[in-house]
């Protein structure tokens, strides 16, 4: 499963298709909502009802509710929902095996065969901790990196052009 940064670039990519903006917050605020389904570590009830698609659609309506603007509201979902696929790639390496992606309509849990991400380690105290972390971080930068560059670049946060057409 991927690591926050993972998630935090998914949530980056999917929402700002959606909602694109000038705005560096833009890319604070979607990079939290993309990692926040992985707060219910706190609680002990890590991939569960927080990493589905029920869950996606809640924050769409509270987003919604908050700001009455569609866009933002589906930014919000989007970046949301690529926690739950982003993890559906990933790999598990703890029972039960993936994650509650279809809750409300199905306690089961699902993992893809297909493992583009490997598994984050949280035993710190082991040897191997730092070397693999940095591994499977890696190969997330490698794939989301450039899809989240090339969203942003070509759809928003630019340097604002000034009088006459010149760039800033």
């Amino acid at each position: 499963m991927p690591s926050p940064v993972g998630h935090a670039l998914g949530g980056v990519t999917a929402g700002w298709t959606l909602a694109p903006s000038r705005s560096v917050k833009t890319v604070g605020w979607l990079a939290a909502v993309g990692a926040a389904a992985d707060l219910d570590l706190v609680i002990g009830a890590h991939r569960g009802p927080t990493h589905s698609i029920g869950a996606a659609a809640l924050t769409f309506l509270l987003v919604w509710m908050w700001t009455r603007n569609l866009r933002w509201a589906l930014a919000a979902a989007a970046a949301w929902g690529s926690h739950v696929l982003l993890d559906w790639l990933g790999t598990d390496t703890s029972a039960p095996v993936g994650e509650m992606a279809l809750w409300p309509y199905s306690r089961g849990y699902f993992e893809s065969r297909l493992h583009l991400f490997p598994a984050i380690s949280r035993r710190y105290w082991l040897p191997e901790f730092w070397v693999a972390n940095l591994k499977a971080l890696a190969i997330e930068l490698v794939i989301l990196g450039p899809m989240t560059w090339a969203v942003i670049r070509t759809s928003g946060l630019r340097k604002t052009s000034r009088p006459g057409g010149r760039r800033a």
